[in-house]
């Protein structure tokens, strides 16, 4: 006979989701939460002192790229360190992508990437990069929902490197993803507004790109009935067009991430400004501004990082050729920090909110719900217990991150994890 499954009791802590603040204990057994109340010490194994500390849902990053090839490198962290990290900060569950190629179908290249997660200490899932898909394989859309992976991924820009997905076709795919019932992911920046040549950074790919990309995957959402996420908006026209899309019946869900909400152009204007190289680039203030705004009017679906991290070397390769440039930043780590002390801890949002931009959001948007995003019985034991009154300052040094760069150092936070439970260890 097999053992019973350990229990655990998470004593005393508030417990915070989307929906409730409530001061409760929290009794995991092996890897499911068994209830959410007020718990005799004597049912449980091994008690946990959460007395003082908020206790999370699992955070989920929605959007990271380990092990990524992009500019002729890849990614710095892969499956072993990028999980950890994540891990670490209090991520529970990330989502990644496969690596799409016009010759390889869309169930090769999930079995691929599947291999490659192996090594990860957290759970995952996959969206499908659509690049190279043509109507003619909308069979293979049918043939990934049945490997348990219902998500997909677009990008309106890139077709210098073959990424673009003409809007003919990205309709075709859309009603077939209606019909599995799955999401379409859009990466939003209208091609022929985008130079190239000039590699990321705002002159180059300026917020009207992403403002009319947002506007034309809008009305195909609205015409093909199919959910559809827009990926880490950056402006204020992004947004705007975002918002009237969704006014107009579109079934759009909206993402941003930290480095719109933290950081603004004049990263760039220094010796080290190609460090900071990300797609969609850095904006002005008012755009974070906004972009805070429209978290505290709960008007997005999730905060995630889009995790893309290159080292100082790696970066040096694109210097003097913005073309060359890799673009992407590194936060898989950092995420929840960072939300918790910019926004919670100065009042653009509350608690319950941020619980459910890192746990019920992500977890709606993307089919875990209701196993992944909640604290309650049935659920994942994905916990985090945090302490809102922590004081540190990020050093790159003391990251886990496999990175020497990070666009935060320095910044004094508040707020971090002190314990992270995954499925119940």
């Amino acid at each position: 006979m097999g053992s019973k499954p350990q229990r655990i009791l998470i004593a005393g802590g508030t417990v915070v989701t989307a929906r409730r603040t409530v001061r409760a204990d929290v009794l995991v057994r092996g890897e499911r939460i068994a209830r959410v109340g007020r718990v005799p010490r004597a049912e449980a194994g091994e008690v946990v002192d959460a007395r003082g500390l908020l206790v999370f849902p699992g955070f989920i990053d929605a959007h990271v790229h380990f092990s990524l090839p992009v500019a002729g490198t890849r990614s710095a962290d892969d499956f072993h360190t990028g999980p950890r990290a994540a891990a670490h900060g209090g991520i529970t569950c990330f989502l990644d992508f496969t690596v799409g190629h016009p010759d390889l179908s869309l169930p090769e290249a999930l079995e691929r990437r599947l291999e490659e997660a192996k090594p990860s200490c957290i759970d995952y899932s996959f969206r499908t990069e659509m690049i190279g898909w043509t109507p003619e394989r909308a069979g293979e859309i049918v043939e990934v929902a049945e490997l348990g992976v219902r998500s997909f991924k677009f990008y309106t820009a890139y077709s210098e490197s073959g990424r673009r997905t003409p809007l003919g076709h990205l309709r075709a795919a859309m009603e077939a993803i209606r019909g599995i019932g799955g999401v379409a992911m859009v990466h939003c920046e209208a091609d022929e507004l985008v130079d190239p040549s000039g590699g990321p950074f705002p002159a180059a790919r300026p917020a009207i790109a992403e403002e009319v990309a947002i506007a034309e995957v809008g009305i195909l959402a609205r015409d093909t009935g199919c959910p559809t996420y827009i990926a880490h908006i950056s402006s204020t026209r992004g947004l705007a067009a975002y918002l009237e899309a969704r006014r107009g019946g579109a079934p759009l869900m909206g993402e941003t991430c930290p480095h719109y909400l933290l950081l603004d152009e004049r990263v760039y204007m220094g010796p080290d400004g190609h460090l900071f190289s990300v797609t969609p680039p850095i904006r002005k203030p008012e755009d974070a501004e906004a972009l805070w705004r429209a978290l505290g009017r709960k008007l997005l679906a999730a905060v995630s990082t889009d995790h893309c991290p290159f080292s100082v070397s790696q970066k040096e390769i694109g210097r003097d050729d913005p073309r060359r440039l890799p673009s992407g930043l590194p936060g898989v780590e950092l995420l929840p920090a960072l939300l918790f002390s910019e926004g919670v801890a100065k009042g653009r949002i509350s608690p319950r909110q941020f619980a459910y931009y890192l746990s019920e959001g992500p977890a709606r948007a993307f089919g875990l719900w209701p196993r992944k995003g909640r604290l309650a019985r049935g659920a994942d034991a994905d916990l985090v217990l945090w302490d809102p009154h922590a004081r540190w300052k990020v050093e790159t040094r003391s990251l886990h991150m496999n990175v020497d760069f990070s666009p935060y150092e320095g910044m004094e936070l508040r707020g971090k994890p002190v314990a992270v439970m995954s499925r119940g260890k």
